[in-house]
């Protein structure tokens, strides 16, 4: 009985003028889509080669003084990723440069590169653009009126006349309605797939294959997500405009309002001290530094490494640079859990739910991030090490520390390619699955939830 009213929904939708002119717009919009990311992710992938090649050639030239080599600011830069076709994780708006030298990692900033600022406020159209907001809209236009549509028509009292079960007739009508946006999405997957091949800018590796599959499963999970909420809407009314009205609320505000309120949650209910109090407390851990320091502090002789008073420097650059460290490290810290927590918050949304779990599975986003700010910290520590360690053998040093100046520890050459080089590391995909646990059971519970009230509704819901 299953399959004769599965199969009866899928032609229901499938030759419907409903499923023609979505299929075109969401073939359309891959299209765009992926024809647009080739050009911007082969330009990205130019800059990065420059900025590499720049780099490179800067290491080069330090590497003439050991000294200069650990305490010049460098800058790590994120690299572009061919996966960000699927989704960019919001990587636009995310920090992708990370300041550092062999004694801190100073800093995190957002880079536009060749984007015009002004220009960076859109989304990119991406497949998880498609998903989220265009998939999901059609998704609600599919199953709005699946009950209330058929009591206006008065199909529905027609099928109840004979014994069939209701729960049987919901489960139907959703398992058709997803199979049918589904369709459209995994056509539009492979339409992109194939354009992204063509131009040959997307390596079809095991991979970015495993990607594509869990993608394609959370877009199986968002989609049944809003097909629930759409036949919510279709239940709570017995009228097709209500409803339809009932699932533009929906898509509002899972779409709309929660992602775009996040700022105002997260200023509202975890507020954090403003950048200015920041650096209004470092540089006045720095005028009590210097006002402490004994006379003679600030000398130097770049002639004698050994000069007495370049231990004074360094001893107080190395306050200076650890009171910067405290207050910066801990006003990130502060930035970062005012991020996670406000994610709870915007869990609400499955939108949002599915844009975590797209950054999980794809290893990106403020995950990468976070990520490369750690692994940049744990690197640091060994540069350090690596520095020292290559110091104690020059007897000509007198081994004082000085973090920002190439005065009191060794002035040897070194080997560029003895100079270590942060290498980001891929996070695994037991890592990955390890971060998507959280919004998985999250967006399963939720549909299971809204399911249990559509039946509960359905069973008591009038169909004369």
């Amino acid at each position: 009985m299953f399959g004769t009213l599965l199969l009866k929904e899928i032609q229901h939708y499938l030759f419907g003028l409903r499923f023609q002119v979505s299929l075109v717009i969401v073939l359309v919009t891959f299209l765009v889509g992926s024809l647009s990311f080739i050009p911007a992710f082969r330009q990205a992938g130019e800059n990065h080669m420059k900025l590499m090649s720049e780099e490179r050639a800067a290491l080069e030239r330090a590497s003439e003084n050991a000294t200069v080599v650990a305490v010049r600011n460098q800058v790590y830069v994120v690299s572009p990723k061919s996966n960000s076709i699927i989704s960019d994780c919001s990587g636009q708006h995310l920090p992708n440069k990370i300041g550092y030298s062999a004694y801190n990692v100073f800093n995190f900033r957002v880079s536009h590169g060749n984007l015009n600022p002004l220009m960076g406020t859109g989304r990119a159209l991406n497949w998880a653009f498609v998903v989220s907001v265009v998939l999901s809209f059609i998704t609600l236009l599919f199953a709005y009126d699946a009950i209330s549509g058929e009591k206006e028509d008065r199909t529905i009292s027609l099928m109840f006349s004979n014994a069939v079960p209701r729960g049987l007739v919901l489960l139907s009508k959703l398992t058709g309605i997803v199979s049918v946006v589904m369709v459209m999405a995994v056509a539009g997957m492979v339409v992109s797939i194939l354009t992204l091949t063509l131009a040959a800018v997307l390596p079809l590796n095991l991979t970015f294959l495993a990607e594509v599959a869990g993608f394609t499963l959370i877009t199986l999970l968002l989609v049944t997500l809003m097909a629930v909420c759409g036949l919510l809407a279709s239940v709570l009314s017995r009228s097709s405009n209500v409803s339809l009205l009932i699932s533009l609320c929906f898509w509002l505000l899972f779409v709309v309002v929660v992602p775009n309120t996040a700022v105002f949650w997260a200023n509202t209910l975890f507020p954090i001290p403003h950048a200015d109090q920041v650096q209004q407390a470092i540089n006045q851990g720095r005028q009590t530094l210097n006002e402490q320091a004994p006379r003679g502090s600030w000398s130097s002789n770049y002639g004698n490494p050994k000069w007495e008073r370049h231990k004074l420097r360094a001893d107080l650059q190395t306050k200076l640079l650890l009171n910067e460290k405290t207050h910066r490290d801990a006003y990130y810290q502060q930035m970062f859990n005012q991020f996670e927590k406000t994610r709870s918050i915007t869990l609400f949304s499955p939108v949002a739910q599915f844009d975590y779990m797209n950054e999980a599975i794809l290893g990106s986003g403020y995950m990468r991030f976070r990520k490369n700010w750690d692994d940049l910290h744990l690197f640091q520590a060994s540069f350090l090490k690596w520095f020292q360690d290559l110091d104690a053998k020059d007897s000509e040093s007198p081994h004082w520390y000085n973090p920002y100046e190439n005065l009191s520890t060794t002035r040897q050459k070194v080997s560029v390619d003895q100079v270590p080089v942060y290498t980001e590391q891929v996070a695994g995909f037991a890592e990955r699955f390890k971060a998507i646990a959280l919004y998985l059971s999250v967006m399963l519970i939720y549909s299971a939830v809204v399911f249990g009230i559509v039946l509960y509704r359905f069973q008591r819901y009038d169909v004369r």
